[in-house]
Formats: C-alpha cells, structure tokens, sequence
C-alpha cells in the first residue's frame, strides 16, 4: 500500500496531465471526486500559479470553502480573485467564521472590507470583531459558532434546543450552559444531556468547573491547557464571563504545527515567511541579517585563536583537537537547550527551573568527565605524554560543563525577560561554547605546556 505522500505526488502529477491537455477533460473530474478537501489542498500547494488557479476553479462549489481553508495562506488572494465576486461571496458564507477571519486577515484591507459588504450584516460583524483580536491569541483562533442553552431549561428543553442550533454548526460535541445574561454558567457533554431524564433540569447534570480562556490568552497557553485537561473544546469569556467562542481541538493541532513551524525556523535563524513560495529576494532579506550577526560573533572566536597565536606555533598538534572539544560543548548545550525550551513550553507556572538547571549540570559533569577521560588517554598516548592528555581532558570536561550549563540556564533567561527561548540554540549558543572551548584548550596549553616545550 502507498503512503499518502507519495500517493498525492503521483495525483499532482496525474492533475499536471490533464491540465495540459486541457481543462475540459473528464479525468479531472475523477481525480477530484475520490480526494478530500485536505488532499486537494495538498495538490493545490504543489501545483505551478496557472495550475493551481485552474485546478482551484474545478473544485465544486461545496468542496471550495473546505480546501480553501487547507490550502497554503499565500495562496489566497490569488484564488478568491479567481473565482471572482460572486464566487468569493459564496465561499465565505460556507466558511467557519474564524477560518474567514484567518483569510481576511492575510488580504489587502480594502480588499477584504469589500468582501465584508457582501456578506451578510450578522455574520459579517462577527467577523471583523475576530479580526480584532491578534492572530495568535484565543481570541484570534476561536470561533463564535458554538452551542448554548440556558440552565433554567429541563433536559427535553435543551436537547430541542441543541438540535435547532446544530443544524447551523458543524461538529460539536459540548454544550454551553449560560444564565439570562449570557454568562458562561457550566458546560454539558452531549452524552449525558441524551442520556438525562427529560424532566431534569440542565442546571442539574452540569459540570459547573470549566476551565475558560480570556480573548487575549497566547494560544500555546490555550494548546497547554487542552492538552492537559484533554479537552474537546475550551470556551473563551470576557472578563465579566460572557460567552464569546470557543476553541476546538482541531484548531490546537494547527497551533501546534505552527508553533513548531515557527520554532524550527528560529531555531535556524530563518524567518517564518520562508515557508513557502518565498522568492529569492524575499529569502535574501531574511536570511542575510542572521548570518551577518553569525559573522560578527564568530568573530569573537576568531579574536581567541588569535590572541594564543603564539601557542599554536609552539603546539600546532593542539589544533587537532580544538574542533573536537567546540563540537563536544556545542552538541552537549544543544541537548540541554532541546529539554530546557521543551520543560519551558509545557511547564506550568509554578516549576522551578533552578532545580532543573542544577541537574543538568550535574549530569554534565559527569558526562564530561567520562568523555574527558577518553580523549585524555588517546591525547596522552598519541603525544607520550601524561601532562599533554591532562590539558585536553581537563579542557574537554570544562567545556562540556560549561556549554551543558550555558545551554540548559540561557533558555530560561531568556523566557524570563520576555524573549522566545527558541532563539537560544541559533547564533549565540554556538558563540558561546565555541569562544569557551578555544578559551580552555588554548589557555590551559599556553599555562601548562608551553614552559614545558
């Protein structure tokens, strides 16, 4: 059986096919019937601009809004101008309203107040209130489709209710429950509103404790909590706990592919717009301010080399190791990075991140010595020399302490100034171990083996 990345590359080349030979073939039509709306993004975003475009206008009209909201943002406002007017009108009235919102958002303004005039006057204000919010808030990703009813009705009242209210709404799976006021009061799964007595009143059989957002919560916050509660959904108030929306479990998959996404890119000193169809000059201003700082710090590396360069005449066998202990510190900080940025990202706001930098650096010493005493017998032997595999050892166990350290403590400095813990394990850890190997190695060798020369 095919694995379904390779079945979608054989069905962008199979739509490539068609499309050459013309948009009036009949096989079109069977390649787009057997796909989901999913996998017809996935070959949009793999298709040329005039294929996409052609391809796009081929998806019938129900299919359309689904896979415009699985395509790849920057294809956006080049897809709503091909459909036109009308066809636009039409695609956002079967879209989810925070999805809409998400497409408005990536449009010229003017653009997307057109289409707001189109839509119909209700729909449209809730639309351009979620635009409001900042895109990576929880007020930026809910939605205001979500289904309530009020606690004073018996369980026949509400699921009468619930069924007039999900003929509207596409997948629910807990009810709200609000006062008069529209306060949010508790939350109901359907299963037991089903399995309730008629009779029961809903204030009854709800569960009163629900764990809610504010609007302007970060939605790795909103991610962390569903993730820890396990969570279908999690409702979202204002400070005076009106209902606003919702957040489902769908939309914290997509938070967390994008918080990844946007990690990564950090982590390599990228900018996040590169994901796709960057252009070159568009990679180039990206790219070119991180290496030019890479640049300027390595130079500081280089001061140090520099500096014992009277050492390294007297001991050029010392260069052989001095990659070998930057590449040790350095992988070592990166694997206390990795755990360090990970325990930030699912810690709750009561952990104690002293504790956990104290025990990698205990295990740092203590893997640092143990590689230490490798190298320190091989340097040792290669150069008959005791004093010689002390320096190299001792340099190894001090760098990779040092780097285990730097690598586990700079994240959570980071954090609490306000900055990405990401970023730490790009530019300037690198630096850093880089400048505090050369620093042990030649420093130690300069002290101890050059008066022995």
């Amino acid at each position: 059986m095919k694995d379904q990345a390779e079945h979608i590359r054989e069905m962008v080349s199979a739509v490539r096919e068609v499309l050459a030979q013309g948009v009036e073939d009949g096989d079109l039509e069977a390649i787009i019937a057997e796909l989901r709306p999913a996998d017809l993004a996935e070959i949009i975003d793999g298709l040329d601009d005039d294929d996409r475009v052609s391809f796009f206008l081929r998806i019938p009209t129900s299919m359309r809004a689904e896979t415009l909201t699985e395509v790849d943002e920057d294809s956006w406002p080049e897809l709503l101008h091909a459909v036109g007017a009308a066809g636009v009108t039409a695609l956002f009235e079967e879209l989810e309203r925070d999805d809409a919102a998400d497409i408005l958002a990536e449009l010229p303004p003017q653009d997307a107040d057109e289409i707001l005039e189109h839509i119909e006057p209700e729909e449209s204000r809730e639309i351009a209130a979620l635009m409001e919010y900042d895109e990576e808030s929880a007020g930026g990703v809910m939605t205001t489709d979500f289904c309530s009813v009020l606690a004073h009705l018996t369980a026949d009242e509400a699921i009468a209710s619930v069924r007039q209210q999900g003929r509207e709404m596409r997948d629910f799976f807990t009810v709200y429950v609000v006062d008069q006021s529209g306060k949010l009061v508790g939350r109901l799964a359907l299963q037991d509103l089903i399995l309730a007595d008629g009779s029961d009143p809903v204030e009854t059989i709800i569960e009163r404790d629900v764990v809610r957002v504010l609007p302007a919560v970060d939605q790795e916050e909103v991610a962390r909590l569903i993730a820890k509660y396990n969570l279908v959904s999690i409702p979202v108030v204002d400070e005076s706990d009106q209902l606003l929306g919702r957040i489902t479990v769908d939309d914290v998959i997509d938070i967390i592919e994008a918080e990844v996404t946007e990690d990564i890119f950090r982590l390599s000193g990228v900018a996040e717009q590169e994901e796709s169809y960057a252009t070159p000059i568009e990679i180039i201003r990206s790219r070119t301010p991180w290496l030019l700082v890479t640049l300027c710090t390595s130079g500081l590396g280089a001061l140090v080399v520099a500096h014992f360069e009277s050492t390294i005449q007297q001991m050029a066998f010392i260069v052989v190791f001095m990659p070998v202990v930057a590449a040790m510190a350095g992988n070592s900080a990166v694997q206390a990075t990795a755990v360090a940025v990970r325990r930030l990202a699912l810690a709750s706001h009561t952990a104690r991140p002293l504790r956990s930098v104290v025990r990698e650096l205990i295990a740092g010493l203590v893997i640092g010595f143990l590689i230490a005493l490798i190298i320190g017998i091989v340097a040792g032997v290669w150069r008959n020399d005791i004093t010689v595999g002390a320096v190299i050892g001792g340099s190894m166990w001090g760098a990779i302490s040092l780097g285990v350290l730097w690598g586990a403590a700079f994240p959570i400095l980071l954090d609490k100034i306000g900055l990405d813990p990401a970023v730490s394990s790009s530019v300037f850890l690198s630096t850093m171990t880089d400048i505090v190997s050369f620093l042990l190695i030649l420093g130690s060798a300069s002290f101890f083996l050059t008066q022995l020369l």
